[in-house]
């Protein structure tokens, strides 16, 4: 078994939960970069390349003993922790993008070092500068124990995630057996979106389903079959909208420009986390993708997370070797496919 894992409780593991350490801001506030800082007040808002963050850094992002609390409650026994996706600087100038990730990964692993027993991490890193990002991606497996990283849904603002420059970072993580956890952004701008909430109940797993269909039309899956990657939000609507990404394949010839075989082929590959809000759902999510292909996840510490993932796992009454896989075996198989790191 893989060391970072081997060391880890037994015990439920949740891949999708997230963090801010407070090494992250100390690291910032210390570094006087230009466009980088720190807006005085509790809780502090970060200051990336000139803006200010829209939301501050929650206490629960922060405070580890709250965290262990919280996951004791939900009978969670290890966390894969990921950078808040508004950390993933796709959208920063490729020279801030680059100090930034480094500093953001230097921070979750010391994050994850202070508690080994209960966590596992994720990195970031500058996708929109695709060769860097492949470099970086092999630095931060090796020398600081990452065992992957959370992209967005675009390398940035205008770059699907089907883009050939892309190509270099594709064929590194695929090499490296790395985790990429592709996670929607802080929501959609459209006034369609700008009510009720809907930036995140609706876009955010629309901006996933976008993702994916990119991935499984653009042929990156089928040129890269062993790459791992996990939609997170039960990969919004994709597995409920299979059926007519099969039909399209079948009748519409714009679906043969960047693939050649079956949507499901591609599908297959793809790895789901459990956040659903449904039993139902889950259920339905491990049919069409299966059990190995399906991960625990909370979206650790956000309103629109699942407070009980575990209860949510068990209500989906799956059968006992699914309802196993999905709690723990599925991720450790996943996180534990790492290949040589040059």
């Amino acid at each position: 078994m893989d060391p970072h894992l081997a060391r880890l409780r037994p015990g439920p593991l949740d891949i999708h939960s997230h963090a801010a350490p407070e090494g992250l801001i100390r690291r910032v506030a210390a570094a006087r970069r230009p466009g980088f800082g720190i807006e005085p007040g509790e809780p502090p808002r970060l200051v990336l390349g000139g803006e200010p963050m829209r939301m501050p850094v929650v206490h629960a992002m922060r405070d580890l003993e709250f965290r262990l609390k919280t996951m004791d409650k939900q009978g969670v026994s290890a966390q894969l922790v990921s950078p808040w996706i508004a950390l993933v600087g796709h959208r920063l100038s490729e020279a801030d993008a680059i100090w930034f990730a480094e500093t953001v990964n230097e921070a979750i692993a010391e994050f994850v070092d202070a508690m080994p027993d209960r966590f596992l991490g994720l990195g970031t890193v500058p996708l929109q500068a695709p060769e860097r990002a492949a470099a970086m991606l092999a630095v931060l497996m090796r020398d600081l124990g990452l065992l992957g990283v959370e992209i967005s849904t675009k390398a940035d603002s205008e770059t699907f995630l089907d883009d050939p420059a892309l190509e270099p970072f594709w064929e590194a993580a695929e090499a490296l057996g790395a985790f990429i956890f592709i996670h929607p952004t802080l929501g959609g701008a459209g006034r369609e979106f700008a009510s009720y909430y809907l930036n995140n109940l609706v876009h955010n797993p629309l901006e996933t389903t976008v993702a994916a269909a990119h991935l499984i039309f653009g042929g990156v899956l089928e040129r890269h079959p062993r790459l791992k990657l996990c939609l997170a939000h039960g990969g919004g609507y994709l597995p409920y909208g299979l059926g007519r990404l099969r039909r399209g394949r079948a009748v519409r010839t714009e679906t043969a420009a960047a693939m050649a075989g079956a949507v499901e082929d591609s599908f297959h590959c793809l790895y789901f986390d459990t956040v659903t809000h449904s039993a139902s759902a889950l259920r339905f999510l491990v049919g069409e993708a299966g059990a190995e292909h399906v991960l625990l996840g909370s979206d650790y510490p956000f309103d629109m997370g699942d407070p009980d993932p575990v209860g949510m796992v068990r209500a989906a009454a799956l059968e006992t070797r699914e309802e196993q896989l999905v709690l723990r075996a599925a991720a450790e198989r996943a996180l534990g496919e790492r290949r040589a790191l040059v």
